[in-house]
């Protein structure tokens, strides 16, 4: 059995696996589970070795899901009007 993709990203690691399914490549998924956190890596491994060189041809096509940038981030909104507030209140001399 050899490793063949190392990731935390879920899109990736679900392509990857996707595109070896199709291809008949056998395969196991391993630490499925943990993918919710964040520095939690899924491992993909070849169950045989002879297909190790045809799934590497297979993933090379796959992409990366680019990071956003940190302004369109879930939690930039709020900080920002929170940072907005509290100059609003040193200017105005309420504080």
């Amino acid at each position: 059995m050899k490793v063949v993709l190392t990731s935390t990203d879920l899109s990736l690691v679900q392509s990857a696996q996707i595109a070896l399914d199709a291809h008949g490549i056998d395969l196991v998924l391993s630490d499925d589970n943990l993918v919710g956190l964040p520095s939690s890596p899924m491992t993909i491994t070849i169950r045989n070795d002879a297909d190790l060189e045809r799934a590497r041809v297979i993933l090379q096509d796959l992409q990366r899901t680019p990071r956003p940038p940190w302004w369109e981030a879930s939690w930039a909104a709020r900080a920002l009007l929170i940072v907005m507030i509290i100059l609003a209140l040193v200017v105005c001399g309420i504080t």
